[in-house]
């Protein structure tokens, strides 16, 4: 299904709004985090490894790069020219975050060096921690930022605001009445020591925030689209660079307002009705009601991809694939807050293949009936 003119243009009226707010904040950013994204049908890309949500649990990383012969014994990469991307979600949930970042960033340089490429995405939890919401912090991801100043660190932060109405991350008005030597008791089992420390690290010129920042929310190789959560009939009028600019924009902004794309239920982060039954409708205001196969119809033509491979929603028993393999689903619970399998997707010489468990499934047989020659297990 293609946009007529007049839908084009009441789609970006309806979208313009939201994305103008993002853009006139000026906000100098790398459209695609410095991802070259290759156009589609082309046909020497090398091998692509790509995986779900990891949710701070390191044996679930460590799994996936070993697993898909990504790193040597030692941990480093060893898998030449191969590009390995990660959907997001690397936080809460898990106590290992930090070293998962710390890894995935050594594996950054060294896959460069050596031709190849790690890419990361933005998730929703990467959001939610850089905009300020620790609701999902497990207590390990705390405890990783503790360090013997610590305790002088959150008195700094109380003296520092003790008298405004927001210390961090409480809303001291639901404390009112309390004397101060009681608000400030309840204000430190609140903030236990590390979250001061987690909190700068995850600001936008924190040593994380810098980072994420930089990484872009969509990209695409060949003729697969990766995103985090999926995107939505009514983004399906802009492009990877706007997308990827506005993600930036809002996430230097701390932006917490509903309708800003970090944390629009039909944008990237969040989607999650790409995985709707076959011919259920959904509403999209000016574009009208759209069944899935019209609404991915309408997403693969605007962004000239055969595929979108999306994380977000657990698919605990495996790589689930939908609607004729034009949706792929990689989150498959794998951190230990889930329990489901571990598991990556592998791309190569057009043989799209699920690893579940070191299971092998080809979703995707090459042009002449090939199936791969297997990930180093």
């Amino acid at each position: 299904m293609s946009l007529t003119l007049s839908s084009q243009s009441l789609l970006r009226t309806a979208q313009a709004v939201a994305f103008a707010g993002l853009f006139a904040l000026g906000v100098a950013c790398s459209m695609t985090g410095g991802i070259e994204a290759s156009p589609a049908g082309e046909t020497e890309l090398p091998r692509i490894v790509a995986a779900g949500d990891f949710h701070g649990d390191y044996d679930a990383f460590e799994s996936v790069i070993t697993g898909a012969g990504l790193v040597d014994e030692t941990g480093k990469w060893k898998a030449g020219d191969t590009i390995f991307i990660q959907l997001g979600d690397l936080p809460d949930r898990g106590p290992d975050t930090r070293q998962i970042i710390m890894e995935l960033r050594a594996l950054q340089s060294e896959a460069e060096a050596a031709g190849g490429k790690v890419i990361v995405l933005v998730g929703n939890h990467e959001a939610l921690l850089m905009t300020g919401d620790y609701r999902y912090l497990h207590p390990g991801e705390i405890e990783a930022y503790r360090t013997e100043e610590s305790e002088a660190e959150r008195a700094r932060v109380w003296e520092q605001n003790r008298s405004s109405a927001r210390i961090l991350p409480v809303d001291r008005g639901s404390d009112a009445g309390v004397s101060e030597a009681d608000f400030r008791a309840a204000w430190e089992t609140r903030t236990p020591l590390g979250l001061v420390e987690l909190a700068e690290a995850w600001s936008p010129n924190g040593e994380v925030g810098d980072w994420v920042d930089e990484l872009p929310a969509v990209v695409v190789l060949g003729d697969s689209l990766f995103v985090h959560g999926g995107l939505s009939a009514l983004y399906s009028g802009f492009t990877v660079d706007e997308i990827n600019a506005a993600v930036a924009a809002a996430l230097t902004a701390q932006t917490r307002d509903e309708l800003a794309i970090i944390n629009d239920p039909n944008g990237p982060m969040w989607y999650r009705e790409l995985h709707r039954g076959p011919g259920e409708v959904m509403y999209f205001g000016a574009l009208g009601p759209l069944t899935i196969e019209e609404e991915l119809d309408m997403l693969l033509e605007n962004f000239q991809v055969n595929r979108i491979v999306v994380g977000h929603t657990p698919s605990v028993e495996g790589i689930a694939v939908a609607h004729d393999k034009r949706v792929i689903r990689i989150d498959t619970g794998m951190s230990a807050a889930y329990g489901g399998v571990y598991s990556f997707l592998e791309i190569e010489d057009d043989v799209i293949t699920a690893w579940n468990d070191g299971e092998e499934t080809v979703i995707q047989p090459g042009p002449n009936g090939e199936m791969g020659d297997g990930a180093t297990q």
